[in-house]
């Protein structure tokens, strides 16, 4: 069962899926065969969602504060 992996290529700027092959989940660029690991959660959605959970908290404190 393959287990593709969102990598990003800091050399040749490729981005994509790929299949990991050992078991740190590196895998080798397909252009430029420089060795990548994978994008975190973090790394990928983590700041947006901490900006929208930081927003509605926000406006939630300001709402229940001018009550």
């Amino acid at each position: 069962m393959a287990r593709e992996r969102s990598y990003q290529c800091t050399v040749c700027r490729w981005q994509g899926t790929a299949e990991p092959v050992d078991a740190g989940d590196a895998a080798p660029c397909p252009r430029c065969g420089v060795y990548l690991y994978p994008t975190s959660w973090a790394r990928t959605w983590g700041v947006a969602l901490l900006l929208v959970g930081g927003t509605l908290g926000f406006v939630f404190a300001a709402v229940r504060l001018l009550r």
